[in-house]
């Protein structure tokens, strides 16, 4: 009991404790003129009462009040890809919210707490605020912060606002705790703990969460190498205080413990992919085989690795190492019938959307369905067996046997013994080969490599290959198809490649208009497409008034004298033309002629924008729909508008003015 504090013990500070008293204040013990020190005064047997307890207070407290402020900080970053959760960068679609809670008292004054957000729109014009306590507590900082962004947001209305505002402190007072939590853990795992949540409202989708600083050196500017700490807020946080934005998601440090190991590797002298080999190398050697399980689906399949030959790397210049082996498929609903019936609709949907984008007729035959499915690595037969390569692990040459000396993680058929004992390569009845694929023919050989993926199944015949004859033709005329490997197959197979390439290349640039406009494939064609249409339109009317400007701003041409000396100039004139039709110079127009030009161009391409939306409407219809507009207000909520109140504005008549300012529309278009 020597350890326990006493009432004695306790020595007050100044300024923080007690305050010292003033002339105004309430002095308990009044009536005594001389005051007595701590030793003289004496206990009495009773506690007098006071004259006025009213006015008594306890010596520790003060009515001093501290003043901190609250505002916007916004955030941008550049990267496209925003799946999963790095959806807290988007801003077109959902706006992103994150809190900046302090505690730990800084040098500064006044503290200065901040909501970092992805939307311009808000204001940034600090809100003051107080408080009895200098340091506030996490539950009072979130609720300043949260009334900071209710009175600037026009989205959710105020007769809601108390509803939402406890159950996203609720929310951001838990999502605090998990972050503390995953923070201070000490394990080597790569388990995340997300620093946000998700928020709707109608259409209108948010994502609140916990501010954690990237804190990664970075350069904003290429132009500009001094050492940068990165503010952008981290979608998920790891532990050993680990967590990084989308800019620096490859410098996080990653630990790699299988579960198949027995001496662990050490983390910081090794290379991420040479683990990642070497982890698959043990899993292949020990034909290790997973089940996997889809609750969803109401499927299941097993999986294993699998090693190609060094006749694929030495022969067929294939320098894939392993592959993917998907067999063992089996359905296994739920015993609900409900459940049963959801998953057997999500299966189907699946199917067909993997047929429809192979373009298969609903009456196809098996084989062409299992091709189908193996391009889109997706099981639904028992007899199915897919072998998906592992592209991102390869050897580093082609025709040559790998050498083991120049990797750092083991191969699974080392080269080490070639010299002496010939290699052959473990076979695994369950893995399919590539010989359905690629025939181990000595023709091939002859055949360029970058050919060989794209062999079809059925033979072709002479005539190209939009000419090739049907089955009936075929089975009367008895043709016989072209020769693997002569010079008629190898133009086929050309064209073939060459078609190929164009839909790849059109496929990548249909991407990157996705990525530009950030949405479907259709809209982003039909966007851009627009776009230059208009652009085209602009360019050619800007000539056009330029070239007007030009012509009106030269000076009048001056009077040409009359020449007296007729004859002579006749002759002159003779001789110039003489030597025009002589020599092949082009002609030169005036400007009337170019303005005529340009004027036809205009003409031309002022039509196009609205074709394009014509056709657009007529046949795609549905990449006429714009996205939806977060910052606009519905009428219903807004009570400053008329039409809550019931009156209606007229609508206004549209008057679509051509080029020369004439009126082009119909009695009927209205806006």
């Amino acid at each position: 009991m020597s350890s326990f504090p006493r009432a004695d013990d306790f020595i007050p500070v100044f300024g923080r404790d007690f305050v010292p008293t003033g002339p105004n204040d309430f002095i308990f013990n009044h009536d005594i003129e001389d005051s007595l020190s701590a030793i003289e005064v004496p206990l009495p047997d009773k506690i007098s009462p006071s004259k006025n307890f009213h006015n008594t207070r306890p010596l520790s407290y003060s009515n001093r009040k501290y003043s901190f402020s609250t505002k916007y900080e916004k955030f941008h970053v550049t990267p496209h890809h925003r799946a999963g959760y790095n959806k807290i960068y988007n801003f077109r679609r959902s706006r992103s919210f994150f809190f900046e809670l302090v505690d730990l008292i800084s040098d500064t004054n006044q503290i200065e707490l901040k909501i970092y957000t992805n939307d311009y729109h808000m204001s940034s014009i600090p809100i003051q605020h107080t408080s009895t306590s200098r340091l506030p507590n996490i539950k009072f900082q979130i609720s300043k912060l949260l009334t900071h962004f209710f009175s600037t947001q026009k989205v959710i209305p105020r007769r809601l606002q108390p509803k939402f505002f406890g159950l996203i402190r609720k929310k951001l007072l838990e999502r605090f705790d998990f972050i503390k939590s995953r923070v201070q853990k000490n394990d080597l795992t790569n388990h995340m703990t997300k620093t946000f949540f998700n928020f709707s409202y109608k259409k209108y989708r948010f994502y609140f969460g916990i501010y954690l600083p990237c804190n990664h050196v970075c350069t904003n500017d290429r132009f500009n190498t001094a050492a940068q700490v990165c503010t952008t807020p981290v979608p998920f946080t790891m532990s050993k205080h680990r967590s990084a934005c989308i800019l620096h998601h490859k410098k996080l440090v990653l630990y790699t413990t299988p579960k198949d190991e027995k001496s662990p590797y050490n983390n910081d002298c090794r290379n991420p992919k040479d683990f990642h080999a070497d982890l698959l190398h043990r899993r292949w050697a020990s034909k290790r085989i997973y089940n996997h399980f889809s609750q969803r689906l109401g499927i299941s399949f097993d999986t294993k690795y699998h090693a190609y030959g060094l006749n694929n790397v030495v022969k067929k210049g294939s320098d894939c190492i392993y592959g993917k082996v998907y067999f063992n498929f089996k359905h296994r609903h739920s015993t609900s019938l409900r459940t049963e019936k959801r998953q057997h609709a999500r299966f189907e949907s699946l199917r067909r959307r993997v047929f429809n984008s192979s373009n298969l007729p609903p009456n196809a035959n098996r084989d062409s369905q299992f091709l189908a499915a193996k391009r889109k690595c997706f099981l639904f037969d028992a007899e199915q067996h897919i072998c998906k390569r592992l592209k991102h692990l390869c050897y580093k040459k082609k025709f040559i046997t790998p050498l083991q000396s120049y990797y750092n993680f083991s191969l699974p058929f080392p080269d080490q013994d070639i010299g002496i004992i010939p290699v052959h390569p473990v076979k695994d009845n369950n893995v399919p080969t590539d010989e359905s694929i690629v025939s181990t023919d000595a023709i091939l050989d002859k055949v360029p490599p970058h050919l060989i993926p794209l062999i079809p199944d059925d033979p072709f015949y002479a005539g190209g290959l939009l000419n090739q004859p049907s089955s009936n033709k075929i089975k009367n005329k008895k043709l016989q198809p072209l020769v693997v490997g002569s010079d008629a197959w190898l133009a086929h197979m050309e064209e073939i490649y060459n078609k190929h390439e164009s839909t790849k290349r059109h496929n990548e640039k249909i991407l990157a208009y996705s990525i530009k406009w950030d949405t479907d494939s259709d809209r982003a064609e039909y966007r851009e497409c627009l776009l230059d249409n208009v652009m085209t339109y602009t360019d050619v009317f800007h000539d056009y008034e330029v070239k007007k400007l030009e012509i009106a701003s030269r000076p009048p041409p001056l009077p040409v004298p009359k020449n007296t000396k007729k004859g002579k100039q006749k002759k002159k004139n003779k001789q110039a033309d003489n030597a025009s039709t002589s020599t092949s110079t082009p002609d030169i127009k005036t400007d009337k002629e170019i303005l005529e030009d340009l004027d036809d161009l205009v003409r031309y391409y002022e039509d196009h924008p609205y074709m394009t939306r014509r056709q657009a409407r007529l046949y795609e219809p549905d990449t006429m729909v714009m996205d939806a507009n977060l910052t606009k207000r519905c009428a219903d909520i807004n009570g400053n508008l008329d039409s809550h109140y019931g009156f209606h504005i007229t609508k206004k008549v549209c008057i679509a003015l051509d080029r020369l300012g004439s009126d082009t529309s119909s009695p009927n278009d209205t806006k």
